[in-house]
Order: C-alpha cells, then structure tokens, then sequence
C-alpha cells in the first residue's frame, strides 16, 4: 500500500508534498484523514431514542431521590452510646 500510493478507507490517506507543506510539515496523521459521519436514523428515529433515554434518566432520578430519602431516614436512626 505505502509503496503503491494506495489509500485504504479507515486506515491509511494519499497527501501530495504541497499538503505536507501547508501543514508546516507535520506528519500528524489525524489531520489528513476526512472526517464521515453516516446518518443511520431519521429524525423520528432520533426523538424516539432520545425519549427513552430521557425516560431511563427520569427512573434513575427517581431512583436516587428514594436512595437519598432512605438514607435520611436510617442516618435518623443512628444512635450514640
């Protein structure tokens, strides 16, 4: 690949001379690299995900609201002697 030239999806990226030297001659790979972002969901889709999860986050917050109250309550409890 490297002596071919070849550019290879998610592993390697051709640059010409000219790139390498408009980025003062850094090999830094990440900033060759295009960045692609694939969009799998419709926007339904991604409210529909983001009411579960707000779903989830509102039981969780629930849930440690009763830890907290429960707490409270075994910490009244405690007793010095």
């Amino acid at each position: 690949m490297f002596n071919n030239k070849q550019q290879v999806d998610d592993l390697s990226v051709t640059v010409s001379y000219e790139d390498i030297s408009l980025k003062n001659y850094s090999l830094s790979a990440g900033q060759y690299f295009e960045v692609k972002i694939e969009y799998t969901d419709t926007p339904k889709q991604f409210a529909e995900k983001m009411q579960v999860f707000t779903d989830n986050l509102d039981s969780l917050f629930k849930q440690s609201h009763e830890l907290e109250d429960e707490i409270k309550k075994q910490l009244a409890e405690l007793k010095y002697e």
